[in-house]
């Protein structure tokens, strides 16, 4: 059987607050795995720099990656595409348009990818029924504040999280589709920060097409600082609300009811996660009690955030990644 042939999309949104030397890390993993799968025979694959830059900016972006990742420009053909202002989802789609072969995987510039990544994302694409393949992206850490977003987060945990892992959602920084498919079903233009990806997911389950869940593992660098932790959390809520007015159009009291739900069920599921898997993260049990507090600090400000959309107190405008974040 012939291998499936692919390109690559790299989003540079956030490349603009992560330091060189950790995108570097991701780089010089996806060569590594770009490597692995061509000795075994498959093509020698695309790899599209999205970036929200200019034109002009390409000589610099690749400047900096042949100084961090030189072995990437050997495994791949490299191309820049800009996409100037660009937010997130805006920049996968930029890249799509230059994608060839049968599969486009997406990827980020602040995730490092572990040993036999591509091969689990390329593998199901033998098959020709398949159309999306989902990978598994987990948070590192190595602090306090990163452990507890660990434990909190979407993200299951890189290890012992099986059940929540194998019903996780797609995350557009690890996740592969048939080219064809995604080419004609963009991810959608919405004002949320991280909301395209639910309503992709439910456009896969309309059409039925099963999403495949391998063991791809990656893992996306942690938030950083006090001012993001809160702006984070914020959005979460308001992203909430426009999830549940996209899939279920409902009037403002259901929303309003629907933000106080969500508080509950979100708290209750932070203490029963940071209770359950602080332990394995290689937190001290005297901080388990510290974890659990900022955990639910976090859901409260997102009840809030969610509550004030849901309401009508903030209005529904674009959400734009702040200019002190460290990681998203």
């Amino acid at each position: 059987m012939e291998h499936p042939t692919y390109s690559i999309v790299i989003e540079m949104e956030n490349a603009r607050s992560v330091d060189w030397d950790e995108i570097g890390l991701g780089l010089k993993a996806l060569a590594r795995e770009i490597a692995a799968v061509s000795a075994k025979g498959f093509a020698r694959p695309k790899v599209i720099i999205s970036h929200a830059g200019s034109d002009a900016d390409a000589s610099i972006l690749q400047s900096h990656i042949k100084a961090e990742a030189p072995q990437l420009g050997e495994a791949a053909e490299m191309i820049f595409a800009a996409c100037p202002g660009g937010r997130y989802y805006e920049l996968k789609n930029n890249g799509v348009r230059l994608a060839e072969g049968n599969a486009v995987i997406f990827t980020d510039s602040d995730t490092v990818t572990e040993q036999g990544w591509l091969a689990a994302m390329l593998t199901p694409f033998r098959d020709n029924e398949t159309v999306c393949v989902n990978g598994h992206t987990y948070l590192w850490y190595d602090d306090f504040s990163s452990r507890t977003f660990a434990l909190i987060w979407f993200f299951p945990m890189a290890r012992g999280d099986t059940r929540f892992a194998a019903k996780r959602a797609i995350n557009a920084n690890n996740v592969a589709f048939r080219r064809d498919w995604i080419s004609s079903h963009p991810f959608p233009k919405h004002n949320g920060f991280k909301v395209s990806c639910t309503l992709l997911m439910h456009q896969l389950w309309r059409e039925g097409h099963k999403i495949v869940n391998v063991d791809a593992r990656a893992y996306h660098y942690p938030p950083r600082g006090l001012r993001f932790f809160c702006w984070r959390a914020l959005v979460t809520g308001r992203d909430a609300d426009r999830k549940f007015v996209a899939l279920h159009a409902p009037n403002r009291a259901r929303r309003i009811a629907k933000s106080f739900s969500r508080w509950g069920t979100m708290s209750w599921r932070t203490t029963r996660r940071v209770i359950a898997h602080a332990p394995q993260a290689g937190m001290p049990f005297w901080q388990i009690p510290f974890s659990l507090a900022l955990g639910l600090a976090f859901y409260t400000l997102a009840f809030l955030g969610h509550f004030g959309l849901a309401a009508g107190i903030v209005r529904d405008q674009i959400e734009t990644l702040p200019d002190y974040t460290g990681h998203s």
